[in-house]
């Protein structure tokens, strides 16, 4: 998947946590940049990824790491959650939870659509992906057009709807 179909997946899982937690309007445009941002962070491991190409350790982390290993596992996701929370203990952990979310959309419901999969139960060897027990177009390989035409347009217009329903209710 692009960075750009990872932004708004994370955004919409964030929106998904603002909404059923119930969490104030002031709490949203930061939890919903939070989950776009941690939702291109699992790519850090590959060498094109936007975070790849501009952090200063980010080359670094490309080329000792597997793309969809390690990053792309539970057990990523839940030290990013510690980090979190050890890093900024004085933010709402609403937000937080918003970027824990958006990390997660990236391997746990993007990445096992792609036909290569992702090492979810990282340090076991499987990759999970969906694409063995569904068909094409339901999983497809990065930039194919289900991925630039559908799933990203159709992502981002869900982003939208889901920020202004509240406010046409």
């Amino acid at each position: 998947m692009m960075g750009s179909t990872h932004a708004a997946a994370g955004m919409l899982a964030a929106e998904i946590v603002l909404s059923v937690s119930h969490a104030p309007p002031i709490y949203w445009p930061i939890g919903i940049a939070f989950g776009a941002a941690s939702a291109i962070l699992p790519d850090i491991d590959h060498p094109s990824s936007f975070l790849n190409q501009r952090l200063p350790l980010g080359s670094s982390a490309g080329m000792a790491l597997d793309h969809r290993h390690f990053t792309h596992s539970i057990a990523a996701a839940w030290l990013f959650s510690l980090y979190l929370h050890w890093l900024w203990p004085m933010v709402p952990s609403i937000l937080l939870t918003c970027a824990v979310a958006g990390y997660l959309s990236h391997p746990v419901l993007m990445d096992i659509l792609n036909p290569e999969g992702a090492q979810l139960l990282w340090p076991l060897p499987w990759m999970i992906s969906l694409a063995r027990i569904l068909p094409y177009p339901l999983t497809f390989s990065t930039e194919d057009w289900m991925e630039r035409v559908v799933l990203k347009n159709g992502l981002w217009i869900l982003v939208i709807i889901t920020v202004v329903q509240p406010k046409l209710i």
